[in-house]
Protein backbone atom coordinates (compact mmCIF):
# COMPACT_ATOMS: atom_id res chain seq x y z
CA UNK A 1 0.00 0.00 0.00
CA UNK A 2 2.84 2.28 0.61
CA UNK A 3 5.15 1.27 -1.74
CA UNK A 4 5.02 4.24 -3.40
CA UNK A 5 6.84 6.11 -0.40
CA UNK A 6 9.67 4.34 -0.50
CA UNK A 7 13.27 4.99 -2.31
CA UNK A 8 13.23 2.74 -5.80
CA UNK A 9 15.62 0.18 -6.10
CA UNK A 10 17.69 2.16 -8.75
CA UNK A 11 18.67 4.71 -6.48
CA UNK A 12 19.92 2.47 -4.03
CA UNK A 13 22.37 0.86 -6.57
CA UNK A 14 23.25 3.91 -8.11
CA UNK A 15 24.91 5.87 -5.12
CA UNK A 16 28.06 4.58 -3.47
CA UNK A 17 27.92 4.82 -0.13
CA UNK A 18 31.94 6.01 -0.04
CA UNK A 19 30.68 9.17 -1.64
CA UNK A 20 27.61 9.81 0.30
CA UNK A 21 29.92 9.87 3.26
CA UNK A 22 31.82 12.72 2.08
CA UNK A 23 29.56 14.94 0.76
CA UNK A 24 27.60 14.91 4.49
CA UNK A 25 31.27 15.48 6.41
CA UNK A 26 31.95 18.44 3.43
CA UNK A 27 28.21 19.90 4.35
CA UNK A 28 28.46 19.40 7.45
CA UNK A 29 31.62 21.37 8.06
CA UNK A 30 30.97 24.43 5.69
CA UNK A 31 27.20 24.85 7.62
CA UNK A 32 29.97 25.06 10.80
CA UNK A 33 32.15 27.50 9.22
CA UNK A 34 29.44 29.84 8.16
CA UNK A 35 27.89 29.55 11.18
CA UNK A 36 30.79 31.02 13.16
CA UNK A 37 31.27 33.36 10.67
CA UNK A 38 27.66 34.84 10.96
CA UNK A 39 28.29 35.35 14.63
CA UNK A 40 31.62 36.71 14.33
CA UNK A 41 30.72 39.02 11.76
CA UNK A 42 26.86 40.38 12.51
CA UNK A 43 26.15 38.54 15.93
CA UNK A 44 22.79 37.83 14.68
CA UNK A 45 22.91 34.58 14.92
CA UNK A 46 25.38 33.90 17.89
CA UNK A 47 23.24 32.37 20.45
CA UNK A 48 23.72 28.79 17.94
CA UNK A 49 27.03 28.93 19.86
CA UNK A 50 26.09 30.04 23.20
CA UNK A 51 25.60 27.42 26.29
CA UNK A 52 23.21 28.25 28.35
CA UNK A 53 25.31 28.34 31.19
CA UNK A 54 27.14 31.36 30.21
CA UNK A 55 26.11 34.68 31.60
CA UNK A 56 27.02 38.37 32.33
CA UNK A 57 25.43 41.59 33.34
CA UNK A 58 26.30 45.06 33.04
CA UNK A 59 25.78 47.75 35.14
CA UNK A 60 25.82 51.14 34.32
CA UNK A 61 26.55 54.46 36.67
CA UNK A 62 22.98 56.28 35.46
CA UNK A 63 23.06 59.56 37.54
CA UNK A 64 23.70 62.85 36.08
CA UNK A 65 27.14 64.07 36.60
CA UNK A 66 28.48 67.88 36.25
CA UNK A 67 32.49 68.24 35.52
CA UNK A 68 34.54 70.90 35.48
CA UNK A 69 36.49 71.74 31.68
CA UNK A 70 40.03 71.15 33.68
CA UNK A 71 38.47 67.40 34.79
CA UNK A 72 40.73 65.06 32.06
CA UNK A 73 41.43 62.90 34.87
CA UNK A 74 37.40 62.08 35.91
CA UNK A 75 36.01 59.49 34.66
CA UNK A 76 32.73 60.63 32.29
CA UNK A 77 31.41 57.51 31.93
CA UNK A 78 31.77 54.05 33.99
CA UNK A 79 30.35 50.91 34.13
CA UNK A 80 30.93 47.56 35.31
CA UNK A 81 30.88 44.01 33.50
CA UNK A 82 29.87 41.13 35.97
CA UNK A 83 31.10 37.64 34.38
CA UNK A 84 30.53 34.44 36.36
CA UNK A 85 33.34 32.08 34.96
CA UNK A 86 37.22 32.88 34.39
CA UNK A 87 38.83 33.10 31.21
CA UNK A 88 36.38 35.30 29.59
CA UNK A 89 37.09 38.29 27.42
CA UNK A 90 35.46 41.00 26.16
CA UNK A 91 35.37 40.60 22.37
CA UNK A 92 33.39 43.96 21.05
CA UNK A 93 32.12 47.07 22.48
CA UNK A 94 30.33 49.53 21.04
CA UNK A 95 29.51 53.33 22.92
CA UNK A 96 27.03 55.74 21.17
CA UNK A 97 27.61 59.06 22.86
CA UNK A 98 24.95 61.76 22.19
CA UNK A 99 24.06 65.38 23.34
CA UNK A 100 25.61 68.40 22.03
CA UNK A 101 29.45 68.35 21.46
CA UNK A 102 32.33 69.03 19.14
CA UNK A 103 33.08 65.78 17.57
CA UNK A 104 37.44 65.67 17.93
CA UNK A 105 35.97 65.92 21.87
CA UNK A 106 35.04 62.29 21.69
CA UNK A 107 38.22 61.55 19.68
CA UNK A 108 39.84 62.41 22.91
CA UNK A 109 38.58 59.33 24.93
CA UNK A 110 40.32 56.43 26.19
CA UNK A 111 38.76 53.18 27.82
CA UNK A 112 40.14 52.00 30.97
CA UNK A 113 39.46 48.35 32.82
CA UNK A 114 40.81 49.40 36.32
CA UNK A 115 43.96 51.00 35.96
CA UNK A 116 44.82 49.59 32.43
CA UNK A 117 43.79 50.93 29.24
CA UNK A 118 42.39 49.13 26.83
CA UNK A 119 43.40 49.30 22.63
CA UNK A 120 42.06 52.70 20.82
CA UNK A 121 39.06 53.52 18.90
CA UNK A 122 38.56 51.97 15.63
CA UNK A 123 36.61 54.43 14.44
CA UNK A 124 33.48 56.58 15.01
CA UNK A 125 30.59 56.93 12.72
CA UNK A 126 28.24 59.45 11.66
CA UNK A 127 26.06 59.14 15.10
CA UNK A 128 28.91 59.34 17.13
CA UNK A 129 28.91 55.66 18.21
CA UNK A 130 32.68 54.71 19.11
CA UNK A 131 33.88 51.50 17.64
CA UNK A 132 36.76 50.04 19.99
CA UNK A 133 39.30 48.00 18.92
CA UNK A 134 39.92 45.74 22.10
CA UNK A 135 41.64 42.41 20.74
CA UNK A 136 39.44 39.90 22.65
CA UNK A 137 40.74 41.38 26.21
CA UNK A 138 40.45 39.22 29.02
CA UNK A 139 38.46 40.39 32.03
CA UNK A 140 38.44 38.97 35.23
CA UNK A 141 35.97 37.18 37.21
CA UNK A 142 33.45 38.95 39.38
CA UNK A 143 33.19 42.63 38.53
CA UNK A 144 35.09 44.62 36.43
CA UNK A 145 35.09 48.61 36.29
CA UNK A 146 35.64 50.14 33.12
CA UNK A 147 35.79 54.03 32.78
CA UNK A 148 35.64 56.53 30.24
CA UNK A 149 38.26 59.10 30.61
CA UNK A 150 39.96 62.35 28.33
CA UNK A 151 43.08 62.07 27.21
CA UNK A 152 44.78 65.49 27.47
CA UNK A 153 41.09 67.43 27.63
CA UNK A 154 42.20 70.16 25.06
CA UNK A 155 38.81 69.92 23.59
CA UNK A 156 36.27 70.25 26.81
CA UNK A 157 34.58 73.13 26.48
CA UNK A 158 32.09 74.71 28.76
CA UNK A 159 27.86 74.09 27.90
CA UNK A 160 28.93 70.13 26.07
CA UNK A 161 26.22 67.79 27.31
CA UNK A 162 26.82 64.59 26.70
CA UNK A 163 25.01 60.96 27.26
CA UNK A 164 26.46 57.43 26.82
CA UNK A 165 24.84 54.03 26.51
CA UNK A 166 25.84 50.69 24.76
CA UNK A 167 22.34 50.74 22.57
CA UNK A 168 21.52 47.13 21.45
CA UNK A 169 23.09 43.50 22.40
CA UNK A 170 24.90 44.15 18.93
CA UNK A 171 27.12 46.78 20.46
CA UNK A 172 29.12 44.32 22.61
CA UNK A 173 30.00 40.25 22.84
CA UNK A 174 31.86 38.28 25.13
CA UNK A 175 33.77 35.31 24.50
CA UNK A 176 34.64 32.39 26.17
CA UNK A 177 36.58 28.55 25.60
CA UNK A 178 35.61 30.02 21.44
CA UNK A 179 31.55 30.59 22.42
CA UNK A 180 30.16 34.09 22.08
CA UNK A 181 27.91 35.19 24.23
CA UNK A 182 26.30 38.11 25.28
CA UNK A 183 25.26 39.86 28.24
CA UNK A 184 21.66 39.31 30.27
CA UNK A 185 20.68 43.31 29.84
CA UNK A 186 17.66 44.85 28.78
CA UNK A 187 19.04 47.35 26.19
CA UNK A 188 19.93 50.35 25.22
CA UNK A 189 21.92 50.51 28.96
CA UNK A 190 22.48 54.35 29.40
CA UNK A 191 24.56 57.05 31.55
CA UNK A 192 22.84 60.18 33.09
CA UNK A 193 23.58 63.52 31.48
CA UNK A 194 26.85 64.70 31.54
CA UNK A 195 27.36 68.60 31.71
CA UNK A 196 30.41 70.24 31.64
CA UNK A 197 30.70 73.26 33.67
CA UNK A 198 33.92 76.12 34.20
CA UNK A 199 33.71 75.60 38.20
CA UNK A 200 32.40 72.89 40.70
CA UNK A 201 29.73 73.97 43.39
CA UNK A 202 29.05 73.17 46.97
CA UNK A 203 25.38 71.29 47.71
CA UNK A 204 24.10 71.35 51.48
CA UNK A 205 20.99 69.18 52.91
CA UNK A 206 19.97 68.77 55.91
CA UNK A 207 20.84 66.30 58.03
CA UNK A 208 17.38 66.25 59.89
CA UNK A 209 14.86 69.01 60.23
CA UNK A 210 15.19 70.52 64.30
CA UNK A 211 12.22 71.51 65.58
CA UNK A 212 12.97 71.34 69.27
CA UNK A 213 12.84 73.32 72.28
CA UNK A 214 16.39 74.28 73.94
CA UNK A 215 18.08 73.92 77.53
CA UNK A 216 20.37 76.78 78.46
CA UNK A 217 23.02 74.82 80.71
CA UNK A 218 26.58 74.54 80.69
CA UNK A 219 26.47 71.67 78.72
CA UNK A 220 26.79 72.32 74.29
CA UNK A 221 23.54 71.13 72.82
CA UNK A 222 22.82 70.52 69.45
CA UNK A 223 20.42 73.01 67.21
CA UNK A 224 21.24 72.50 63.79
CA UNK A 225 22.78 69.26 61.51
CA UNK A 226 23.83 69.87 57.48
CA UNK A 227 25.90 67.88 54.98
CA UNK A 228 27.73 68.96 52.74
CA UNK A 229 28.95 67.46 48.87
CA UNK A 230 30.98 69.20 46.06
CA UNK A 231 29.69 69.07 42.61
CA UNK A 232 31.63 69.08 38.92
CA UNK A 233 35.31 68.51 41.76
CA UNK A 234 36.73 68.42 44.70
CA UNK A 235 37.05 71.23 46.52
CA UNK A 236 38.74 72.33 49.62
CA UNK A 237 36.39 73.86 52.15
CA UNK A 238 37.90 76.62 54.50
CA UNK A 239 35.12 78.54 55.50
CA UNK A 240 30.97 78.33 56.59
CA UNK A 241 28.77 80.76 57.50
CA UNK A 242 25.06 80.51 59.10
CA UNK A 243 22.80 82.90 60.75
CA UNK A 244 19.76 83.05 62.75
CA UNK A 245 17.20 85.23 63.05
CA UNK A 246 15.19 85.54 66.61
CA UNK A 247 11.35 85.42 66.83
CA UNK A 248 10.90 86.95 70.43
CA UNK A 249 14.07 88.66 71.13
CA UNK A 250 14.70 91.66 69.31
CA UNK A 251 18.01 92.35 71.11
CA UNK A 252 19.68 88.90 71.30
CA UNK A 253 23.59 89.24 72.70
CA UNK A 254 26.21 87.78 70.69
CA UNK A 255 26.42 83.93 71.12
CA UNK A 256 28.97 81.66 71.26
CA UNK A 257 28.57 78.71 68.88
CA UNK A 258 30.68 75.44 67.85
CA UNK A 259 31.16 73.51 64.87
CA UNK A 260 31.67 69.88 65.12
CA UNK A 261 32.81 67.02 62.36
CA UNK A 262 33.99 63.27 62.72
CA UNK A 263 33.08 63.99 66.24
CA UNK A 264 35.73 66.56 66.80
CA UNK A 265 34.93 70.36 67.37
CA UNK A 266 37.06 72.03 64.72
CA UNK A 267 35.91 75.62 64.86
CA UNK A 268 34.55 78.02 67.34
CA UNK A 269 32.52 81.13 67.00
CA UNK A 270 30.88 84.28 68.51
CA UNK A 271 27.88 85.41 66.39
CA UNK A 272 27.67 89.28 65.30
CA UNK A 273 24.26 90.65 64.33
CA UNK A 274 22.98 87.12 63.71
CA UNK A 275 25.38 85.72 61.50
CA UNK A 276 28.13 82.80 62.84
CA UNK A 277 31.10 82.34 60.71
CA UNK A 278 33.84 79.30 61.14
CA UNK A 279 37.24 79.79 59.44
CA UNK A 280 38.66 76.54 59.86
CA UNK A 281 41.82 76.23 60.37
CA UNK A 282 42.39 72.97 58.89
CA UNK A 283 40.79 72.59 55.34
CA UNK A 284 38.47 69.65 54.52
CA UNK A 285 38.34 67.74 51.29
CA UNK A 286 34.46 67.90 49.83
CA UNK A 287 34.11 65.41 46.48
CA UNK A 288 30.78 64.02 45.20
CA UNK A 289 30.97 60.99 46.50
CA UNK A 290 30.58 61.45 49.99
CA UNK A 291 28.56 63.70 52.11
CA UNK A 292 30.42 65.71 55.04
CA UNK A 293 28.02 65.90 58.14
CA UNK A 294 28.65 68.84 59.95
CA UNK A 295 26.62 69.52 63.77
CA UNK A 296 26.27 73.26 65.25
CA UNK A 297 26.22 73.72 68.75
CA UNK A 298 25.72 76.53 71.58
CA UNK A 299 26.12 76.23 75.17
CA UNK A 300 23.17 78.98 76.53
CA UNK A 301 20.70 80.80 74.18
CA UNK A 302 18.35 84.12 75.85
CA UNK A 303 15.07 82.37 76.28
CA UNK A 304 13.14 82.68 72.84
CA UNK A 305 12.50 80.90 69.63
CA UNK A 306 15.01 80.65 66.82
CA UNK A 307 15.26 79.80 63.01
CA UNK A 308 18.76 79.07 61.45
CA UNK A 309 20.51 78.65 58.28
CA UNK A 310 23.74 77.61 56.07
CA UNK A 311 23.81 80.89 54.15
CA UNK A 312 27.59 80.34 52.62
CA UNK A 313 30.60 78.24 52.27
CA UNK A 314 34.05 79.57 50.80
CA UNK A 315 35.77 76.70 49.00
CA UNK A 316 38.62 76.38 46.55
CA UNK A 317 38.43 74.06 43.16
CA UNK A 318 41.10 71.40 43.25
CA UNK A 319 40.74 71.21 39.35
CA UNK A 320 39.76 74.83 38.24
CA UNK A 321 41.72 76.63 41.19
CA UNK A 322 38.49 78.70 41.42
CA UNK A 323 36.56 80.04 44.24
CA UNK A 324 33.81 77.70 44.73
CA UNK A 325 30.55 78.64 46.34
CA UNK A 326 27.50 77.17 47.73
CA UNK A 327 25.13 76.31 45.16
CA UNK A 328 21.87 77.68 47.33
CA UNK A 329 21.12 78.49 50.98
CA UNK A 330 19.07 76.22 52.84
CA UNK A 331 16.90 75.81 55.98
CA UNK A 332 18.44 74.14 59.12
CA UNK A 333 16.34 74.51 62.46
CA UNK A 334 14.23 75.98 64.57
CA UNK A 335 14.10 75.86 68.44
CA UNK A 336 13.02 77.39 71.17
CA UNK A 337 15.16 78.75 74.09
CA UNK A 338 13.82 77.85 77.44
CA UNK A 339 15.91 79.55 80.60
CA UNK A 340 15.18 76.70 82.94
CA UNK A 341 14.80 72.64 83.33
CA UNK A 342 15.13 69.63 85.88
CA UNK A 343 18.38 68.44 86.83
CA UNK A 344 19.36 64.77 88.13
CA UNK A 345 21.98 63.98 90.30
CA UNK A 346 22.97 60.43 91.56
CA UNK A 347 23.64 60.17 95.34
CA UNK A 348 26.04 58.03 97.37
CA UNK A 349 24.83 54.66 98.60
CA UNK A 350 26.30 51.30 100.46
CA UNK A 351 27.26 48.75 98.09
CA UNK A 352 26.67 46.11 100.18
CA UNK A 353 23.88 43.89 99.54
CA UNK A 354 21.92 41.86 101.95
CA UNK A 355 18.71 40.19 102.92
CA UNK A 356 15.81 42.29 103.58
CA UNK A 357 15.25 45.84 102.41
CA UNK A 358 18.25 47.79 101.29
CA UNK A 359 18.72 51.61 98.85
CA UNK A 360 18.73 50.65 95.36
CA UNK A 361 19.21 54.14 93.95
CA UNK A 362 19.53 57.40 95.83
CA UNK A 363 18.32 60.68 93.39
CA UNK A 364 19.44 64.35 93.69
CA UNK A 365 16.92 66.65 92.00
CA UNK A 366 16.53 70.24 91.34
CA UNK A 367 14.93 72.99 89.82
CA UNK A 368 17.58 75.37 87.39
CA UNK A 369 16.65 78.45 86.52
CA UNK A 370 12.95 78.97 88.30
CA UNK A 371 11.91 78.46 91.38
CA UNK A 372 9.99 75.22 90.72
CA UNK A 373 9.30 72.65 88.86
CA UNK A 374 6.45 69.83 88.68
CA UNK A 375 7.57 66.19 88.30
CA UNK A 376 5.00 63.84 86.99
CA UNK A 377 6.95 60.13 85.76
CA UNK A 378 10.35 58.96 86.77
CA UNK A 379 11.15 55.62 85.52
CA UNK A 380 13.83 53.10 86.49
CA UNK A 381 15.11 49.90 85.22
CA UNK A 382 16.08 47.35 87.30
CA UNK A 383 18.60 44.34 86.33
CA UNK A 384 19.14 41.81 88.97
CA UNK A 385 20.78 38.25 89.08
CA UNK A 386 20.48 35.63 92.22
CA UNK A 387 17.92 37.55 93.90
CA UNK A 388 13.98 37.76 94.66
CA UNK A 389 12.28 41.66 94.91
CA UNK A 390 9.50 40.83 97.46
CA UNK A 391 8.39 44.97 97.77
CA UNK A 392 8.94 48.02 96.51
CA UNK A 393 9.01 52.24 98.31
CA UNK A 394 9.72 55.26 97.36
CA UNK A 395 10.97 57.62 99.96
CA UNK A 396 11.13 62.01 99.62
CA UNK A 397 13.67 63.10 102.14
CA UNK A 398 13.90 60.60 104.79
CA UNK A 399 10.16 59.66 104.32
CA UNK A 400 8.10 57.37 102.73
CA UNK A 401 6.24 58.84 99.42
CA UNK A 402 2.95 57.91 98.21
CA UNK A 403 2.98 57.48 94.59
CA UNK A 404 1.64 55.28 92.26
CA UNK A 405 4.51 52.50 91.81
CA UNK A 406 4.08 50.03 88.83
CA UNK A 407 6.75 47.23 88.27
CA UNK A 408 6.59 46.34 84.35
CA UNK A 409 9.57 43.91 83.70
CA UNK A 410 12.86 45.09 85.00
CA UNK A 411 11.58 48.27 84.86
CA UNK A 412 9.95 50.13 87.39
CA UNK A 413 7.93 53.40 86.60
CA UNK A 414 6.88 55.91 89.74
CA UNK A 415 3.43 58.28 88.59
CA UNK A 416 2.55 61.04 90.16
CA UNK A 417 -1.14 62.09 90.71
CA UNK A 418 -2.11 64.32 87.44
CA UNK A 419 -3.10 66.94 89.86
CA UNK A 420 -0.53 66.84 92.66
CA UNK A 421 3.21 66.34 90.47
CA UNK A 422 5.90 66.17 92.75
CA UNK A 423 7.21 69.60 93.28
CA UNK A 424 11.03 70.15 92.84
CA UNK A 425 12.85 73.30 94.27
CA UNK A 426 15.64 74.94 93.64
CA UNK A 427 16.84 73.26 96.70
CA UNK A 428 17.65 69.74 96.75
CA UNK A 429 14.81 67.17 96.67
CA UNK A 430 15.96 63.34 97.81
CA UNK A 431 14.46 60.50 95.87
CA UNK A 432 15.04 56.95 97.53
CA UNK A 433 14.09 53.52 95.97
CA UNK A 434 14.15 51.03 98.21
CA UNK A 435 13.53 47.42 97.92
CA UNK A 436 13.15 44.27 100.49
CA UNK A 437 15.22 41.26 98.91
CA UNK A 438 14.55 37.89 99.63
CA UNK A 439 16.53 34.53 98.47
CA UNK A 440 19.21 36.28 97.86
CA UNK A 441 22.12 33.98 96.64
CA UNK A 442 26.00 33.54 96.06
CA UNK A 443 27.37 36.25 93.72
CA UNK A 444 23.54 37.69 93.76
CA UNK A 445 23.96 41.53 92.39
CA UNK A 446 20.92 44.53 92.00
CA UNK A 447 22.02 47.10 89.11
CA UNK A 448 19.81 49.85 89.09
CA UNK A 449 19.40 52.97 86.67
CA UNK A 450 17.57 56.16 85.55
CA UNK A 451 16.04 55.27 82.16
CA UNK A 452 16.23 58.39 79.31
CA UNK A 453 14.55 59.20 76.53
CA UNK A 454 14.61 59.91 73.33
CA UNK A 455 12.78 62.65 71.41
CA UNK A 456 9.43 60.27 71.54
CA UNK A 457 9.80 58.30 74.47
CA UNK A 458 8.59 59.40 77.74
CA UNK A 459 10.39 57.72 80.93
CA UNK A 460 10.69 61.11 82.44
CA UNK A 461 8.09 63.44 82.64
CA UNK A 462 7.90 67.13 84.01
CA UNK A 463 6.41 70.53 83.74
CA UNK A 464 6.91 74.21 83.88
CA UNK A 465 2.42 74.37 84.36
CA UNK A 466 1.93 75.18 81.14
CA UNK A 467 4.03 72.37 79.23
CA UNK A 468 5.05 68.80 79.57
CA UNK A 469 8.68 67.80 78.21
CA UNK A 470 10.49 64.36 78.49
CA UNK A 471 14.31 64.37 79.04
CA UNK A 472 15.44 64.48 76.01
CA UNK A 473 16.89 67.55 76.07
CA UNK A 474 17.82 67.26 79.86
CA UNK A 475 21.86 68.14 80.49
CA UNK A 476 23.63 65.72 82.68
CA UNK A 477 21.98 62.55 81.77
CA UNK A 478 22.16 59.02 81.39
CA UNK A 479 23.45 58.51 84.87
CA UNK A 480 25.83 56.42 86.33
CA UNK A 481 23.99 52.88 87.59
CA UNK A 482 23.47 52.00 91.16
CA UNK A 483 25.25 48.38 91.38
CA UNK A 484 24.62 46.22 95.03
CA UNK A 485 26.87 42.78 95.18
CA UNK A 486 26.82 40.73 97.84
Amino acid sequence: MFEHLGPTPEVSINKPPTNYKLYLSLLSFAVVVFIFASAVGQGAHSKALEPATLSAKVLVDSSDKKIVTTAKNFPIFSFTIDIDKPNTSLYKLNILVDGIYDLDLIGDLKLFHENVQLGGIQNIDAQGKIYFDLAEYELNKGLNNFSLFFNNGQNIKEGSILSFSIEAQEDIFLTRNGHIFKPDNIFPISSGIVSIINKGSVSASNVYVLNDFLINSDVPQQIASFELSSIGERVSLDKIKLAYDSFENEDVEDLDFILIYNDKAIAKARSTEGKIVFNLAKSIILDDLNREKFYLHTIAMPEGAYKFHLEEVRANGLLSGLDINLLKSIDLSKVWAKPYFIQFESGDLDKKLSEGWNKLYSLDIKAKGIDTIYLNKLTWQIDKQNLDIEALEIWKNGEPYIANVVSKGNKVIMKMDGLKPLEIFKDNTEILLLANLKDVGKKASIQTFILGDDIDSSNITWSDVENFYNSYKIPYLPLEPSILSN
